[in-house]
């Protein structure tokens, strides 16, 4: 993409109200992480041993097990909210490359997704359900095209395979979409140095 069109592409975006959405919601997430982070501190003080209740837990679950859960959810819906996995690469005495493998396992998931909608697009009555339940995210990718993917693949506004499920919906290619969606895996490594180098929530949680 050369500079005019990369240009003109911000233009576009910005007319369209994207970066007042993704302003909006990025501060929605900043202020609720403070929140939560605040309230599990002083749960952790003066109430639970996180420290030993995490280990106790954690400690009990195979890591193919976490590592196919993680997969699976990520594939169907994101019915398990990644941050409890991101705190599970934690139990490792180097936790990267494991967070760069949940992002790669989120990818491969956003594949499987894309596939699952393929398949919903081909049979009418399951695709007008479909359409109706995601008609805000299909009015987003509409209103926004790939940039949506990237934002959906960054930040925690909404369940990525959703959203790629959405996007299916509305036949975008799937090479841009490989493209795009490896923001997923810049996802976890970004919320791990977030979490755990700059907030040091492992000094106190784990």
């Amino acid at each position: 993409m050369g500079r005019a069109n990369s240009a003109l592409w911000y233009k576009q975006l910005r007319a369209k109200g994207f970066f007042r959405y993704v302003g909006r919601n990025v501060l929605l997430i900043i202020l609720a992480y403070v929140f939560i982070v605040f309230l599990v501190f002083l749960i952790g003080k003066y109430l639970v041993d996180f420290n030993g209740f995490f280990h106790s837990f954690i400690d009990k679950l195979s890591d193919r097990f976490v590592i196919l859960l993680f997969f699976v959810s990520e594939s169907f819906a994101g019915m398990i909210p990644v941050d409890l996995f991101v705190i599970w690469t934690q139990k490792f005495e180097r936790p990267l490359p494991y967070l760069v493998l949940l992002g790669i396992l989120s990818y491969a998931g956003g594949v499987i997704s894309y596939g699952i909608g393929i398949w919903i697009s081909r049979r009418p009555k399951v695709k007008a359900f479909t359409e109706k339940r995601l008609k805000n995210y299909i009015d987003f990718v509409q209103k926004w095209g790939g940039a949506f993917i990237i934002i959906a693949a960054l930040f925690p506004f909404t369940p990525f395979s959703l959203v790629v499920i959405a996007v299916t919906m509305l036949k975008f290619p799937f090479r841009l979409f490989l493209l795009f969606a490896l923001a997923r895996i810049v996802r976890f490594v970004l919320q791990g140095v977030f979490f755990f180098d700059l907030l040091k929530v492992d000094s106190w949680l784990i």
